[in-house]
């Protein structure tokens, strides 16, 4: 007892059992997170939406259970048989020992159900025609009392609401609750449809041969789906002249902060930020600078230092003296040969031309700022 005590009062001995203790935490931590989990509120069903999967898996194993007819051989014996196998218990059996194992989804749903509704299962197995007791009538309506019939909602199923016709909202929306137990009856119209039984257009749509198609975007409300046809303007359109014009919110004062640039749209209009170069622009990327920064200095829509504007400058320069240099061989190849002095005046010209559109700013550019460049 004493050399134990004395175990334990060693530290090494405590080493070694934090270490257990740490080896054992990560054993548990492990076995925790490497264990998957299941996430219930992912595809939750209703209990009659569980009833119908469930029955839908007993009449596909039983549609797969059963056993056609051979050919040849004492008929009235083999219909006999089969009469017999199609009520047996190996059959039953079988059914239930494939039950729900089909399902891609909600299978967990399915066994759990079916583990509620086995005596009741067995009992229309045993019990019901077949060929005339419908499964999902009898099991989810009936006897469980999961789902209501079509058209009908609510613990009570009571009747959804329908027109002079009896068609359900109209034709135009479903019932809240439609088939099951629950929901409230209210009808949810279709896009474009409003009112207690969806036999209303909503608004910014018209009626056209009983049906509501929608107005032109322009429009609030219609009585076709043209411009023209606008009663009144939706927002960001105005009428003019009887027709809904856009308004160019980008011409009004002040529609976007300092640094942003604004884009006008039919309706409506963004604000979008200028780039960082700029402190103002009038649209995107760095050559739409309207004004810069302090130090900075504007140049043909850009905002340049010192450093970079130098750069431009004498790129520039050196532009320039190529095209003299290109103007001088012109005029002495003109003295020689005109046809040469022609090729020489089109290579020239290309040349030029595509120099400065690809160049960052064109040499025009800059002599027409000479004058506002310190």
């Amino acid at each position: 007892m004493l050399n134990n005590f004395q175990y334990l009062m060693d530290p090494n001995s405590y080493k070694y059992l934090w270490l257990c203790l740490l080896f054992s935490c990560q054993v548990i931590l492990c076995k925790e997170i490497s264990t998957p989990s299941t996430d219930k509120n992912i595809n939750v069903l209703n209990e009659c939406q569980q009833c119908k999967v469930l029955t839908d898996s007993f009449n596909y194993w039983f549609k797969k259970t059963s056993r056609g007819k051979y050919e040849g051989g004492d008929v009235a014996w083999e219909e006999a048989k089969l009469k017999t196998y199609a009520r047996s218990e190996v059959r039953l059996v079988e059914i239930q020992e494939g039950l729900c194992s089909e399902l891609k989804a909600n299978k967990d749903q399915c066994y759990s159900l079916a583990d509620v509704a086995e005596n009741v299962l067995e009992n229309w197995y045993y019990s019901e025609d077949h060929d005339t007791v419908n499964l999902y009538t009898w099991l989810c309506i009936q006897k469980l009392q999961n789902c209501c019939p079509l058209s009908h909602y609510g613990e009570s199923c009571s009747p959804c609401p329908h027109n002079l016709n009896n068609e359900i909202c109209s034709g135009n929306g479903k019932c809240h609750g439609d088939g099951t137990r629950e929901g409230n009856g209210t009808c949810i119209c279709k896009s474009g449809y409003s009112g207690n039984l969806c036999e209303e257009c909503a608004e910014k749509f018209f009626s056209e041969n009983a049906s509501c198609r929608p107005c032109h975007a322009a429009c609030a409300a219609c009585t076709g789906e043209s411009l023209d046809d606008c009663i009144t303007c939706s927002n960001g359109w105005e009428m003019q002249e009887n027709t809904c014009v856009d308004i160019n919110e980008c011409a009004l004062p002040q529609v976007c902060e300092n640094d942003d640039y604004c884009i006008n749209q039919e309706g409506t209009f963004l604000c979008e930020k200028c780039d960082d170069s700029c402190k103002t622009c009038t649209g995107p990327g760095r050559k739409n600078c309207s004004t810069c920064r302090e130090s900075d200095i504007l140049i043909s829509g850009m905002c340049l230092n010192e450093s970079q504007k130098n750069k431009i400058v004498n790129d520039a320069k050196k532009r320039v003296l190529t095209y003299f240099g290109l103007l001088l061989l012109t005029k002495v190849t003109f003295r020689s040969s005109k046809i040469l002095a022609a090729v020489v005046v089109l290579f020239s010209s290309f040349y030029i031309y595509h120099t400065e559109d690809t160049a960052e700013v064109p040499s025009i550019d800059l002599y027409m700022q000479s004058s506002e460049l310190p």
